[in-house]
């Protein structure tokens, strides 16, 4: 039957002076139909009330949808028992027109009113048999599902709202939706359940055959054997292995072609997963373990009149427009230009103590032994009342010079003759093991907070930003007591000595 609209335009066209040929063309509808509407001459539908031979049963079928809780299927069961035969396809269509079923409440016909009937029966406090809508052959096997899909595993959570839904007359495209499974998944379960019982529907030999987890355990010892040798073993010139490299070599060694889906969930099975290499700084130093063993033991047998300094020397630095990470909106980039004209440069040397993590520094014009003996006597100076003062630094060629060497050998022979200050004693670090040196984070802090970022018109303001930054560092840790390092404290120098063979400086 043609709608309003079109039945309407046909009357514009006609209007207009087109013929009912043209129009039929124009529209794609038969030119009788046309022409029936020019007769007519009229857009409005006529409605044709034909009688159902549904219609005597009205009340009787509203009475059973409510008894059988929407479920046609069991109303039609229902009325053919009575005597009452027409096809189910006719008592669909007579309660959609007469509007007797609401779709979305009803499990049989959605996914989301199939999901609240099942979590109802899950959640209900008591069952009641003979309340329950579903009737299972045999009645005993009530129990037992209601039980699994209560408090079973996952699984067997699944297993039981499949039989329970299937018998409920839910189509299985509806229970696999419901549930999240394939629907030769479901299938298979109400096999197993139709054929074996619940019983075996439950048991654990039914999700695999023995034979295929067997096969499963020689495949993955077979990838794994694969995975411990090069590509280039089997032949295959790449320095690291894919998916299909993997496939192509297990299929030339063992002569079985595995599909891309099952290498995938072998490694995810070993929890092989794709990672970049690391570059990490590995010291050389042949005394390395005695090296961190002395530096470890001093650490941890401090006494409260002894202290302990990470030295260590920053820059130079020039004074110039300087880049860095910052917060900027999407739209403005800082521009650095590539030639600057510099405005000095600035360096300095400090030493961290490990006890209370303050800073001593000195700016110095160049970085060098006598700026290193400088800081020395700073530290000397500042802790008078000390008995020793152990200080530790990297191996580069001025910390262990041998004027300097001599001249804090002489200074030490001098205090223990006028018995006078604190003995100095050098912890030397092991070569490229600047992890170990503590202060290297606190430098490079300091540089992230007023230095990157920055365009200091001279030296001084640039020195000066570094003084108050160091300054309003001691201050916190005066109020916040901490001791300098992370997990250099922590660490058993007998038992974790190898954990210090590389690593990041950051993360002490």
């Amino acid at each position: 039957m043609l709608n309003g609209q079109t039945r309407g335009a046909v009357l514009r066209l006609s209007a207009e002076g087109h013929g009912s040929q043209k129009i039929a063309l124009l529209l794609s509808i038969a030119k009788k139909s046309v022409k029936k509407i020019l007769r007519s001459g009229t857009d409005k539908c006529s409605t044709i009330n034909r009688s159902s031979i549904v219609d005597p049963y009205h009340e009787k079928i509203i009475q059973l949808i409510s008894d059988c809780d929407s479920n046609l299927v069991m109303v039609h069961k229902k009325l053919a028992e009575s005597g009452i035969d027409f096809s189910y396809k006719t008592l669909t269509s007579f309660c959609r027109r007469k509007r007797l079923i609401d779709v979305h409440a009803n499990p049989t016909r959605s996914v989301r009113a199939a999901q609240k009937w099942i979590s109802e029966l899950r959640d209900s406090a008591h069952h009641k048999y003979k309340d329950m809508r579903v009737q299972l052959t045999p009645q005993k096997d009530i129990g037992l599902l209601l039980s699994y899909l209560k408090n079973g595993r996952a699984r067997q959570r699944k297993k039981a709202a499949t039989v329970l839904a299937n018998n409920r007359h839910i189509p299985i495209s509806i229970i696999g939706k419901m549930l999240g499974s394939d629907r030769s998944t479901i299938r298979n379960y109400l096999k197993i359940y139709i054929e074996s019982g619940v019983e075996a529907l439950f048991s654990w030999h039914t999700t695999r055959p023995d034979a295929d987890v067997a096969a499963d355990v020689i495949r993955r010892k077979r990838i794994l054997e694969i995975l411990h040798n090069k590509p280039t073993w089997y032949g295959i010139n790449r320095t690291s292995w894919t998916q299909s490299t993997l496939i192509q070599a297990y299929l030339k060694s063992h002569g079985e072609n595995l599909s891309r889906y099952a290498v995938v969930k072998i490694l995810d099975a070993v929890h092989y997963r794709w990672k970049k290499a690391r570059r990490v700084l590995t010291s050389p130093d042949p005394n390395y373990n005695e090296k961190v063993d002395l530096l470890l033991k001093t650490l941890h047998s401090l006494t409260s009149d002894e202290m302990f300094f990470f030295l260590d020397e920053w820059g130079p630095v020039q004074v110039k427009m300087r880049g860095g990470k910052a917060y900027q909106s999407p739209d403005s980039v800082t521009e650095i230009p590539r030639r600057q004209t510099h405005r000095g440069t600035v360096s300095l040397v400090g030493a961290l103590s490990a006890a209370t993590n303050f800073m001593t520094w000195h700016f110095v014009g160049s970085k060098d032994s006598a700026a290193m003996w400088n800081l020395l006597e700073m530290l000397y100076n500042q802790y008078h009342n000390m008995k020793k003062l152990y200080v530790t630094w990297d191996a580069v060629a001025w910390h262990k010079s041998a004027s300097l060497l001599e001249t804090l050998d002489g200074f030490n022979e001098q205090t223990l003759h006028t018995s006078d200050g604190p003995i100095i004693e050098l912890i030397p670090l092991p070569t490229s093991a600047q992890f170990l040196n503590v202060i290297e984070g606190v430098l490079s802090g300091m540089t992230r907070a007023v230095v990157n970022n920055s365009n200091y018109p001279s030296t001084s303001e640039m020195k000066r930003a570094i003084s108050r930054h160091f300054r309003e560092r001691n201050e916190f840790f005066i109020q916040n007591p901490k001791r300098a390092g992370k997990k250099i404290w922590e660490l058993d120098f007998f038992e974790d000595i190898e954990n210090l063979k590389s690593g990041n400086y950051r993360e002490w």
